[in-house]
């Protein structure tokens, strides 16, 4: 169906006119991602989009997501490619739409160069015995049958069902199927995956991304994968909502990835950094978002605020709770910004900086606030 464009930029408000059903479906779907206030007129409502990019198709408007933030600093932000490498102005298409083109282009890159195979275990009925004998599936076809002509075996697979391979497999799926993209968007993505035949989508849960990440020999994927977990978490708030018509990005989870995957390039040996590790508290999971350890030991505790610089209390007591819970003497609330900026407060024990991280500019400038935070940090 046909529905009215209405355009919004992250925490900016708007006022727009409303059908109530679209208002109520707003309210109801999406209470945490946009504000819908009354404004004093019939079917009038002031709109503000909280912290995401991204569309949201309500039954007879589609409300466009737009950032603040300059389109080469958000590809930045989402840990796609350089700034360099792509134009100043936002795109004319919607954001799912130019990313998915991306990922269908990326897909044929990679396989141009070349797919990387991987061992698996992969079971079988043989007629002869190799691998290892799945022993309870053996006993039970002995069981059921007086001379059993196969062997129950699982042995070593060498092909593409791999990790790196099954999670673009897994979104190629997804987009090919999603309402929101053009005809031919959906075209181009099929075709692209067409060289991934055979391989199984998996779910691209954190700890598919976890295995392919892990392996040295598909370092050419990881700009791919980036792609690949954009997109997941992108088309994952469609679940909220009938019909699927959603792709959001949460621009506070995207702060901070770009914040753990900037400390953890730049810091020296011997440091490790971990994101949203878990921390029991009775019947409570405390996860902050950054905990940066030397040689096993917690040394710093980060909270990635994507929001106007602070603090205030709240941020305060979270980033302390944190800190005793992790055991670590040092804690940041990291805020973004345009500038550098850092200041130091003291509170019992603990040390908490305030600091700006420049998420504007240059890829060099961002890149500096990186690696002038990692000297803070590795002191």
């Amino acid at each position: 169906m046909s529905r009215r464009t209405v355009v919004l930029v992250e925490r900016r408000t708007r006022g727009v006119r409303l059908r109530p059903a679209d208002a109520a479906f707003l309210r109801l779907h999406f209470p945490g991602v946009v504000e819908v206030n009354p404004s004093g007129r019939p079917d009038h409502y002031r709109l503000t989009a909280r912290g995401v990019v991204g569309t949201i198709d309500a039954p007879h408007v589609r409300l466009t997501i737009r950032p603040k933030l300059p389109w080469p600093n958000l590809r930045l932000l989402l840990g796609l490619e350089p700034l360099a490498a792509c134009g100043v102005a936002a795109p004319a298409a919607d954001l799912l739409a130019v990313i998915a083109a991306e990922f269908a282009d990326r897909l044929r890159e990679l396989a141009a160069v070349g797919l990387v195979r991987g061992y698996r275990d992969a079971d079988h009925a043989a007629p002869y015995l190799r691998g290892r004998l799945r022993t309870a599936d053996q006993l039970r076809d002995a069981a059921a049958r007086a001379f059993p002509t196969t062997f129950h075996v699982t042995e070593s697979a060498f092909d593409l069902d791999a990790p790196w391979n099954q999670i673009p497999q897994a979104i190629a799926e997804a987009l090919a199927n999603h309402p929101s993209l053009p005809a031919t968007v959906r075209d181009d993505v099929r075709a692209a995956a067409a060289l991934l035949a055979g391989v199984t989508a998996a779910p691209p849960t954190d700890a598919l991304f976890a295995d392919a990440e892990r392996e040295p020999r598909a370092g050419a994927y990881n700009s791919l994968l980036a792609l690949c977990r954009t997109l997941r978490d992108g088309l994952s708030t469609a679940d909220a909502a009938p019909g699927g018509g959603a792709f959001l990005i949460d621009l506070g989870r995207a702060f901070e990835r770009h914040l753990s995957a900037g400390l953890a390039a730049r810091l020296p040996g011997g440091w490790t950094v971990e994101a949203h590790p878990g921390f029991a508290v009775g019947d409570t999971v405390l996860r902050p978002d950054v905990l940066v350890k030397r040689r096993g030991e917690a040394r710093w505790v980060l909270d990635a605020k994507w929001k106007r610089p602070g603090p205030d209390a709240a941020d305060l007591h979270q980033v302390l709770a944190y800190a005793a819970v992790c055991g670590a003497p040092r804690a940041a609330l990291v805020y973004p910004g345009r500038r550098w900026g850092r200041r130091v407060l003291r509170a019992g024990s603990v040390t908490v900086e305030l600091v700006r991280l420049p998420v504007v500019g240059s890829v060099d400038e961002v890149s500096a606030g990186l690696g002038r935070l990692a000297r803070v940090v590795g002191r």
